[in-house]
C-alpha cells in the first residue's frame, strides 16, 4: 500500500471514529439541554421555539469546547499512529489527512444525523418541545447548505491540525 493510500485509509477510519465520538457527545449534550442546539435548527423551528434557555446558554461554550477538542485530537493521534508506518508526514500530508477525517464527519453528519435521523426518522430526542411536525424538520436543503458551510470548517480545522502537527514535529526535532 502506498503512503497516500495508507494515509487515506487511516484518515477515513479516524473520520468514522471522529463521527462516533462527536455523535456521542451531541447525544449527551442533547440530553443535558437540547435547546443549546436551537441555533442549528431550520429558521422556522428557531422562530417558533425562541431563544435557548439560560441553562443551555450557560452550558453551550463548555460544550462547544468539548466538541472541538476531538476535531483536533483524533486526527493528531491518527497522524502519530500513521507516522510509525511512514517515513515522514509533512504539512501537506497532515492537511490532507485531517481534511479527509473531518470531511468524513461532515458527510456522516449530513447523511446520517441530518437527513436520515433529523429529517426522515425524527426521533423525539431531536424535536424541540412545541415544534413537533413543523416543515423545517423535513428541510433537506437547509442541511445541504449546512454541509457546504461545514466544508469551510473542514478546511479551517485541517489547517489547524496541519499547523499543530508541523509545530510538534519541529519541537520534537
Amino acid at each position: 500500500m502506498s503512503n497516500w493510500s495508507s494515509l487515506g485509509y487511516s484518515a477515513v477510519v479516524n473520520g468514522l471514529l471522529l463521527s462516533l465520538v462527536l455523535t456521542t457527545l451531541a447525544v449527551i449534550g442533547g440530553r443535558v439541554a437540547l435547546d443549546m442546539f436551537v441555533n442549528s435548527y431550520p429558521p422556522d423551528i428557531q422562530q417558533k421555539y425562541g431563544p435557548m434557555s439560560p441553562r443551555a446558554a450557560r452550558l453551550r461554550p463548555y460544550f462547544a469546547t468539548l466538541l472541538f477538542i476531538p476535531v483536533l485530537a483524533i486526527p493528531l493521534v491518527g497522524l502519530f499512529d500513521l507516522q510509525r508506518s511512514m517515513e515522514s508526514i509533512g504539512f501537506v500530508q497532515a492537511f490532507a489527512y485531517a481534511g479527509i477525517a473531518v470531511f468524513v464527519f461532515n458527510l456522516f453528519d449530513l447523511l446520517i444525523l441530518d437527513w436520515l435521523l433529523f429529517c426522515t426518522i425524527q426521533p423525539r430526542s431531536m424535536v424541540l418541545p412545541g415544534t413537533e411536525g413543523m416543515a423545517g424538520y423535513r428541510d433537506y436543503r437547509f442541511h445541504l447548505i449546512g454541509f457546504g458551510k461545514g466544508l469551510g470548517f473542514t478546511v479551517v480545522g485541517s489547517l489547524l491540525v496541519a499547523v499543530l502537527w508541523t509545530g510538534i514535529q519541529v519541537v520534537r526535532g
